[in-house]
């Protein structure tokens, strides 16, 4: 058979033929997606955060132990060695902040304006800084860190002489901070340590012998060469990144996946079209081998073009999903081009032609299996279903039990690899039971298909006549309920288990101090009284727009345990927690006999939730059990009545705690609230802002997500069309037997449709229990040891999808339905 004879049967069976092109097209497109989307971030990340170290020759890192000032002077001394360049940070302060410098970044920061830091006593600030008070040309002074012995640091004075922007990824990006050379981070910072040092040998230094060097000079800390050290740095922080590219690869995985199915089936229908076709090829001459290998040639053609079209299609869908998250402004480095490499191009192109190829060939077996007698007496499908073999329902027994266990032991002990192939495996033995379940289903809801009248009850016994067509029928749309269901679920189920770990970390909006007594601010040796926030202060903030809840509370000066100093405390019960505490399980823990302490504070004075720590005042002292409650600031955490007989007269209404409004605009009403604080002498404080970030983008990964869903509503609707035109096609004869008994066109139709819905609800019914349940699993599965997973079912979405499936059901039985209908009853009866 020539090839000029197979692209003509191409050409001829065109309309037939899309429908696998579609199914590949897309799950090739979003594989070429994922690639390049994920290789464009990772060169973006390698220009932002290695492009300093991809060219030294070694670098030493800090692990758990940083690199003494002393031992970079020796790593200097050392022969082969030239220059040395390190990353350090001094813990210092200015007016009573944290205000941390660090040194020059060797490439990505941005002199924004004045001049860098040349002698000693210069620094750069960054723009947060340049904006307030502090701007270029100015001199502050800077509080030194304590030295060794714990001796407080000095004031030193020092000149702003330029502003400069960080850089996307450096530890300054999003804070206020300055830079200065080494030496003058040496003057501030006694101790100061490097997170890195780079080394640049002299010219035909031995490197090797360099490294034994400093393996035999360093103790705790890692040599490696410039690009180890760049790569490890861009694995460190490819974890916002890499979320997107994970959730492509995913759905480009099950995209093909759910394209193998559509693809075999289409292959299938052609080749039921052509029963007469190839027999009586087989007549005159055609070989078996010629017959399966004019198949496979047709899927290699059709693989090609198809997957070629989904590669240009997923360069294109990459270009605007990277152009969107640009414009959003996710503060990751995401380059300002494409990373189009011969992965992107060559993976998907081969995996879109291997996928198409190997989906024929049961098809193309099943091609060869045509007789030449068939050519003279074509036979139908039998219309009987056969029994299904014992082999296959232990088998899928097998499948769903052991990959249900693999996902068991994937969420308890948080292992990615065992989770995913714990649910392909379940999944496999999902399709193979479903041979029984689908069936079953169909004629448990059979009874509601009878209020169609005769069509209902003939659709009802056509849909199980054949248990493997109707679980291949179902099969597709199967996966993609799945698919929407597991995506919106684990979707929902992680925003909500990362908001509620964020409300417990971040559990009040902003709070407003009143500026201590002199004498009495936090680290005093004795408690002294606190000073109140005046009430007509509170009563304005409480009417800031985007203020939901401001309430007073009493505040005093604690002293925890044997440590010296005190710490500030406020006295917040049930009723008041409720007002501004976002989450319920801190609220229940408002009772008397507990204190809250943040994580900082729990780590400070190495305590457990569950401890008893001893808590002295003005008034007296208690035991009191210790929760794990932070709200803001090292603040601790009381009750009131515990609060007042400890501090005595001590205590005060000091500090106003406030939570914001559901939608409230953040940074408008932190600005407010941080003007009515200037005017009335007032601190404030909060995790607002970062409480904003957070959830930006954990909105913007669901935006993401959800969007992707249509994918799987494609894909599952050419599946069900496909497989609802091969039982057409398949039963053909029968059909026409029908219309001579008496039934109409309309009735035919009706037949079709109600088969279809009835399909599509078990598909719908199956695929929302199986992702409900992967979802559930599959967070477990990637959220860290510890975390308390709230499952969150969208019933709006989920009845979204319920609906979706239904009328994806009766619109794709509509062309199949309109095909049987169209046919005689004689035409029918003599063609088949």
């Amino acid at each position: 058979m020539s090839a000029r004879w197979m692209v003509a049967g191409l050409a001829s069976r065109t309309r037939r033929l899309v429908a696998a092109a579609i199914a590949v097209v897309i799950g090739v497109g979003f594989l070429t997606t994922s690639t390049v989307v994920v290789a464009t971030s990772q060169a973006a990340l390698e220009d932002a955060v290695a492009a300093g170290l991809r060219e030294a020759d070694l670098v030493v890192t800090g692990e758990e132990e940083l690199v003494p000032a002393d031992v970079v002077e020796q790593v200097s001394a050392l022969d082969g060695v030239d220059r040395v360049t390190g990353d350090a940070t001094a813990c210092t302060e200015r007016a009573g902040d944290y205000f941390p410098g660090t040194t020059l970044p060797v490439e990505g920061a941005t002199l924004l304006s004045g001049e860098l830091p040349d002698d000693v006593g210069e620094i750069v600030v960054t723009p947060a800084v340049a904006e307030g008070a502090l701007a270029e040309g100015e001199t502050t002074t800077i509080t030194g860190a304590p030295d060794e012995e714990g001796n407080p640091g000095g004031a030193h004075e020092v000149r702003v002489v330029g502003v400069v922007d960080p850089g996307p990824v450096h530890p300054l990006t999003y804070g206020a901070g300055y830079m200065a050379s080494e030496q003058t981070l040496g003057e501030l910072d006694p101790m100061l340590a490097y997170r890195q040092v780079v080394l640049d040998l002299a010219e035909g230094a031995d490197a090797q012998a360099v490294r034994a060097d400093l393996d035999a000079l360093l103790d705790g800390q890692e040599v490696t060469t410039g690009p180890e050290a760049a790569q490890a740095a861009v694995t460190g922080l490819t974890g916002g990144t890499a979320v997107l590219g994970a959730v492509l690869v995913g759905f480009g995985g099950v995209a093909l996946l759910t394209a193998a199915l559509v693809i075999a089936n289409t292959f299938t229908i052609t080749l039921a079209q052509r029963t007469a076709e190839l027999a009586l090829l087989r007549c005159v001459g055609a070989t078996r081998s010629q017959v399966r290998r004019s198949v496979l040639l047709e899927a290699v053609l059709l693989g090609v073009v198809a997957s070629v079209v989904g590669v240009l299609g997923g360069i294109g869908l990459a270009a605007g999903l990277l152009t969107l998250a640009r414009r959003l402004d996710l503060a990751l480095p995401l380059g300002a081009g494409l990373e189009v490499g011969l992965t992107s191009l060559l993976l998907p192109l081969l995996v879109g032609v291997a996928v198409t190829v190997l989906s024929s060939l049961w098809p193309a077996a099943r091609a060869t299996r045509v007789s030449p007698l068939a050519a003279l007496r074509p036979l139908d499908e039998p219309a009987g279903g056969r029994r299904t073999p014992v082999l296959r329902v232990v088998l899928a027994l097998l499948l769903l039990a052991g990959g249900t266990g693999l996902m068991v032991l994937g969420a308890v002990q948080r292992e990615v690899v065992l989770g995913v192939l714990g649910g392909v495996v379940s999944f496999a033995g999902v399709l193979l039971a479903a041979v029984l379940v689908v069936p079953a289903a169909v004629r448990g809801l059979g009874v509601g298909a009878r209020v169609a009248g005769v069509p209902g009850r003939l659709a009802v016994s056509g849909a199980v006549r054949n248990p493997g067509r109707a679980a291949s029928t179902s099969a597709a749309l199967l996966v993609g309920v799945t698919l929407i269901t597991m995506t919106s679920v684990g979707a929902a189920t992680g925003q909500r288990t990362a908001l509620g770990e964020i409300d417990k970390e971040y559990a009040v909006d902003l709070l407003v101090d009143a500026a201590p007594e002199v004498g009495s601010e936090v680290g005093s040796d004795e408690p002294q009284p606190t000073t109140p926030v005046d009430p007509d202060v509170v009563q304005r903030l409480a009417e800031v727009d985007g203020i939901g809840a401001a309430v007073p509370v009493e505040t005093a000066y604690l002293r925890l345990g044997e440590i010296q100093g005190t710490s500030r405390a406020v006295g917040l019960d049930a009723e008041a927690g409720a007002q501004v505490l976002r989450s319920e399980e801190l609220v229940a823990a408002l009772q008397p006999g507990i204190i809250g302490l943040g994580d900082l504070e729990l780590a400070i004075h190495e305590v457990a939730e569950g401890d008893t720590l001893t808590v002295s005042g003005a008034g007296g002292e208690r035991e009191l059990r210790v929760v794990e409650l932070g709200v803001g600031g090292g603040r601790l955490t009381l009750h009131p009545d515990d609060l007042d007989a400890l501090a005595g007269p001590t205590a005060g209404q000091g500090t106003v705690l406030m939570r914001l409004d559901e939608g409230a605009d953040v940074v408008a009403t932190m600005n407010a609230v941080s003007d009515l604080a200037d005017e009335g002498g007032l601190d404030v404080d909060g995790a607002a802002g970062l409480r904003a970030q957070i959830v930006q983008i954990l909105d913007v990964m669901v935006l993401v997500a959800t969007a992707l869903l249509g994918v799987a509503v494609v894909i599952a609707v050419v599946g069900i069309a496909n497989t609802l035109s091969l039982s057409v096609i398949e039963r053909r004869r029968e059909h026409a037997l029908l219309r001579g008994l008496g039934l109409t066109r309309g009735q035919m139709r009706l037949m079709l449709t109600v088969e279809g819905v009835l399909l599509a609800l078990v598909s719908a019914g199956l695929g929302l229990v199986l992702g409900v349940g992967y979802a559930a699993l599959g967070i477990q599965t990637l959220m860290p040891q510890g975390t308390t997973v709230t499952l969150d079912v969208p019933w709006a979405r989920v009845a979204l999808i319920l609906g979706v499936a239904l009328v994806a059901g009766a619109q794709a039985s509509v062309l199949p339905a309109r095909r049987a209908a169209r046919v005689s009853p004689a035409e029918g009866l003599a063609t088949t």
